[in-house]
């Protein structure tokens, strides 16, 4: 298989689009938190070339970023172009289409026994907390002590 042939080309698209968008963000993420962070070392942050009527300056943090983007770019499209992760991407679409999602009223009555349900077992658990936190203190800490 050719590096840009595509695997069951066609199968599974939006899978593959969600993945190849997500883990693309962040790689892109990723390369400009590391250019960031080498603004902090000025051996790196002297402009190799001024672009003067753009006013803007490249230099060797903005390079090494963008060679990181690149490459990391190119591993996502290496990555979901590889035949595990395409088999799975095409598998996972398909089991989708045949899952069958709740209504939106449905979905909502399911929210609103989750939450009461937080709702009740957090208020136990801080009435456990503060009775046993009195009980424990007249224990281990009793007045006059």
């Amino acid at each position: 298989m050719a590096f840009l042939e595509f695997y069951k080309k066609g199968q599974g698209s939006l899978a593959r689009l969600v993945g190849l968008l997500s883990l693309g963000g962040i790689v892109l993420w990723g390369a400009y938190a590391l250019w960031v962070h080498l603004q902090g070392y000025a051996a790196l942050t002297k402009a190799l070339i001024r672009i003067p009527k753009l006013g803007l300056g490249i230099d060797l943090a903005l390079v090494i970023s963008l060679l990181v983007a690149v490459g990391g770019c190119i591993g996502v499209v290496w990555l979901m172009n590889r035949p595990k992760t395409v088999d799975l991407m095409v598998e996972t679409e398909s089991e989708m289409k045949k899952v069958s999602w709740p209504s939106r009223q449905e979905a909502w009555n399911s929210s609103v026994v989750v939450v009461i349900t937080v709702l009740v077992m957090m208020a136990l658990l801080f009435f456990y907390d503060v009775v046993l936190t009195f009980i424990l203190k007249r224990v281990f800490y009793p007045e006059g002590a």
